[in-house]
């Protein structure tokens, strides 16, 4: 996003939030996913049509910021593109629809042609941290199903989840992240996706290395060892995405 993953969400996420601090600032996720022999045609299409009308709404004044993702190789199960679109406000996205050619919903038309199946998500961002650094960011795109209310997923991404980034990034190996909530989770497959931005491959190579170290080094703070000790009855994890940024606005 603006050359690394995902800050998609208000000049908050484009220039680095402050740690821990709230936002609602309304986006929606849309994935898309192609059958394996019009993948490279989704590509295409995601670095051209749809990244030319995403431009063009912001030039506009309809949408904060964007991104696109695309997955590095087809896998069963994940989507092939991932668009993000940020609003200013609820006023700002109900413009943004108004504008919208009948049944795109948000996606250009060669995209809808190419796609086997669409899923929109209405969400919004509550964290994020990190400023634009790498020029090739290897992205993780991670969703998870919150077990807890919303209020009390948000301790516990203060208590236990952003600590940790914040430790891989003082390792220098995590750039940023974005986290995103759904607005309306009944059914779906996640109600929390989190967005990590590495700096690059390298950097990715030793999540396994810095997690294990990191993790070590907050076990000493009785705050965090708790939220480590109930963190399964708190989220499931979904399938995670490998994914290269592919066109970002701010």
């Amino acid at each position: 996003m603006f050359r690394s993953a995902i800050q998609f969400v208000l000049a908050v996420l484009w220039v680095g939030a402050i740690p821990g601090a709230a936002s609602a600032a309304p986006c929606v996720a849309i994935t898309v996913t192609a059958t394996p022999k019009d993948r490279a045609a989704l590509l295409g299409d995601m670095k051209g049509p749809q990244a030319s009308l995403l431009q063009n709404w912001r030039s506009k004044g309809l949408i904060a910021n964007y991104d696109v993702l695309f997955t590095r190789a087809p896998d069963a199960g994940v989507w092939d593109a991932m668009v993000m679109i940020a609003f200013r406000d609820d006023a700002a996205q109900t413009r943004w629809r108004a504008q919208l050619a009948p049944g795109s919903g948000g996606l250009a038309a060669q995209a809808l042609a190419d796609a086997a199946a669409v899923e929109t998500t209405p969400c919004e961002s509550v964290r994020s941290q990190g400023a634009d650094s790498a020029p090739n960011p290897a992205i993780l795109v991670i969703p998870y199903i919150a077990l807890i209310p919303p209020a009390d997923y948000l301790a516990y991404l203060d208590g236990y989840t952003i600590p940790q980034f914040r430790g891989w990034m003082t390792e220098g190996v995590l750039d940023g992240y974005d986290i995103v909530t759904s607005r309306f989770p009944a059914g779906r497959a996640w109600n929390a996706t989190i967005v990590l931005r590495y700096r690059d491959d390298a950097a990715l190579a030793r999540r396994d290395e810095i997690v294990a170290k990191v993790r070590k080094q907050l076990a000493s703070n009785p705050s965090w060892k708790a939220f480590s000790d109930s963190k399964k009855a708190t989220r499931t994890e979904g399938r995670l995405a490998l994914a290269e940024e592919i066109a970002s606005g701010r």
